[in-house]
This record gives structure tokens, sequence and C-alpha cells, in this order.
């Protein structure tokens, strides 16, 4: 049996040759390349953190705002002798962090071999004094914020307070009062890490500057979730209710008390998702992905309201941030059964189903990394799942073991 299986590894019949190979690659698109590693992914890691309840969100930081290079299969990395990735001071795409529980974790997820390697831990639950506040304390949501020689991360959840916390001193180093109850949502402005929103429970978005410690303006918006226009001028909004507004972000702030801006002075778009909570929002070549707990994902103009492509995920009522690939060709979003979807953006179809037997429940959150050759997913008990790129020789090879079996 060991002989038969040997023999038809080695079998020049069945093994594409490296020319073969490349004949193929040169006749394909780039988004057909990028599809062919998104169907040979494979489940290569699994963390367990020991909060044990759900990792509300997980991100890289690609600081793109200070670092431009190749994303997706066009990345090349170069190796030193040591076998580390070389990379410039500001390419920060290594790093990922997730809040879930009371804690913030931030892992590297290139310089220790095939591992995720906790950097950092936050624990909010250190902070709190339990005889006067005995109620637990949660993490929802952050953002990265990039400084010289340093990464700061801004948090927050059920205790209304956004925590800055510094990586590279790994404390916390400020908090930003205003909100009075849990906040749901945290945005980096595309132009500068110096500003962020912050969406909360209370029936209001505050627009902050973070050196200054400052809230600038008060949107009165009931809304669970934001994303700025890449421009930075605006920023759509989306309630629990299925409303999306956008909002103009005021170009002249003056000192002291914040602006506040009402609902009227906002726009209002139709309800592409009807009645249902609107959980996460993404920009991509120039339009907006919108998603609903109902498993609807739409891809749609600003300008005209024009719906450019609907999908339907398949999945039952779930919670879940999705992330769009740095090239804006993919988005992936989690499932309540424990996969992933990965489709194209374009024309709206499936590219690969990331899925394995020990994952059986909800994905919270999932990211693309920089090159596209894995995708971190997260979600219920604080399990954290990485899907690896594995080439064709090696999943023949593991093939030819099992049916040597």
């Amino acid at each position: 049996m060991v002989n038969t299986a040997m023999k038809r590894r080695l079998s020049s019949d069945e093994l594409d040759t490296p020319a073969k190979v490349a004949k193929t690659e040169n006749t394909l698109s780039r988004n057909e390349r990028q599809e062919r590693v998104f169907a040979n992914m494979r489940l290569r890691r699994i963390i367990k953190e020991n909060h044990g309840t759900d990792v509300n969100q997980l991100a890289f930081f690609f600081n793109n705002k200070n670092f431009s290079a190749p994303v997706g299969i066009d990345v090349t990395k170069t190796f030193d002798k040591r076998g580390s990735v070389q990379r410039e001071q500001t390419d920060t795409s290594n790093v990922l962090a997730t809040v879930g529980g009371c804690q913030m974790n931030v892992y590297d997820n290139e310089h220790c071999g095939d591992h995720l390697d906790i950097m950092s831990n936050f624990d909010l639950s250190v902070l709190q004094n339990k005889d006067e506040d005995p109620v637990r304390r949660e993490l929802h949501t952050f953002c990265w914020l990039y400084r010289e020689s340093d990464a700061w991360l801004a948090s927050a959840g059920t205790d209304g307070l956004i925590h800055i916390i510094s990586l590279a001193n790994s404390k916390e180093i400020d908090i930003l009062h205003g909100h009075t109850k849990t906040i749901h949502d945290l945005q980096t402005h595309p132009r500068s890490d110096n500003y962020i929103l912050s969406t909360s429970k209370d029936g209001t978005i505050r627009l902050w500057d973070v050196d200054a410690k400052r809230c600038l303006a008060i949107y009165e918006a009931d809304a669970v979730v934001t994303c700025f226009e890449p421009s930075g001028e605006k920023f759509i909004s989306g309630s629990s209710r299925g409303e999306l507004r956008e909002w103009t972000i005021p170009k002249d702030i003056p000192d002291g008390e914040p602006l506040t801006i009402s609902k009227k002075d906002s726009r209002l778009f139709k309800k592409f998702h009807g009645d249902n909570y609107i959980d996460c929002i993404r920009f991509a070549n120039g339009n907006v992905l919108t998603k609903s707990i109902n498993g609807r994902l739409e891809y749609w103009n600003t300008e005209t309201e024009k719906s450019l492509q609907s999908i339907r995920i398949r999945t039952i009522e779930n919670f879940s941030r999705f992330d769009v690939s740095l090239d804006e060709s993919f988005v992936c979003v989690g499932t309540s059964q424990g996969s992933v979807f990965i489709y194209n953006i374009h024309n709206g179809k499936v590219v690969a189903e990331l899925a394995h037997r020990r994952s059986t429940k909800s994905v919270r959150c999932c990211a693309f990394t920089r090159d596209c050759r894995q995708v971190v997913c997260a979600g219920e008990d604080g399990f954290i799942w990485r899907y690896d790129y594995i080439d064709d020789a090696t999943l023949e090879e593991w093939a030819n073991w099992k049916k040597a079996e």
C-alpha cells in the first residue's frame, strides 16, 4: 500500500511540473491567481484566550497612512540570515490585536515561526475597584493609532470610557471621558491618526482629538457602527434598526465646547437592510459595503444609492465584523456555524469557504493579512483560528498520506 502511494505521488502524469504551473499562472488574471490562494487555505493555528468569552474584534495594524507597499499576491518578502522577515520600521502589518471580555491582546503574526506569539496584554479588570463597581467590564471595540517609535490602541466597551494604550510601554497612558453608556465602535480617521470616532449606546457619536484629549463634535445619532469615507470628510453610520446616514466632518471647529450636530444635518439613505441591525460598514473601490446581522451584505454607491451587488451569506442571525482585502477586491465574513466565506466584491461570487470540524460556533470577526495568504478569525469562547495558504504540492502530499493510511 505504501509503495503504491509513493509511486502515485512521484508520477509525472499526476504532478504539475514547475513549467506547467508557471504556464497556468501566466494565463490567469491577478484576481484568479488570488482566488487560487484562497481555495488552498487550511486551518493551521488555534489559540484560546483565557477570558473565555467572545472575541469581539480583531485587526492587523497596516499603518497605511505611513507605509505604502504592494498587497495581496504582489507582496514579496526578504529574509535575513536568521530567517527573519526584513521590514521597514513603519511596516507594522505583522501586528494583530484582539478585544474580548475585559482584555486586549496583541500578537506578533510573523517573527515567531508559524505561531501567533503574544506581545502585550491589557486587562481592564485590574484597574477596576470591584468593591465600588462590582459590574463586570468588557471591551467591545478598538482602533490602531500610529506614533513614531510606538503604536497606540484606543479601546472601549461597557464602561463608556476610551482607554488609550501604548504598545511600546505596555500600559494605559490616557482615558477620554464623555460617553455615558457602552461604546460599540471606534474608528480611526483615514488621513490622521490623531482623530477617532466613537459610537455609543447613549445616542451619540463623538469626534475626538486624541493628542489634545478633547471631544471636537457630538453627533446626535442613534447608531451602533460607523465608517469614515476614504477622504475623511464624511462618515456613514448604521443603526440597530437598519438606518444608514451620512454625516459631514466640520472643517472649522472653534476652541471650547464641542460642536453639536443634529440628525437633521445628516443625509438619510434608503434602507438596504430593512429594519435589521447593521453590524459592519466598510468602503471599497469608492463604494460602500454594509452588512446586517441577518446575513445580508450589500455593495452600493453612496451618490446614486444604487445596489451593485447583493450577497446572501449562508448563516442564521449572527453579529460578525467582516474585512476587505487591501486591494479592495475581496471580502471575508464569518457565519454562525464557525466558517468564513470569502467573496469576490466585483461579481459577488463565493471564492472559498474556510471551515474545520472543530470550529462550530459563531465567528464574530475576521481579517486578511497584507499578503492575503492568511485569514484570521475569532468568535465565541475566546477562540482564534488562523487559515494559511498551502501550496498544491504539499496538499497533494497530505492527500497521499491519507490514502496510505
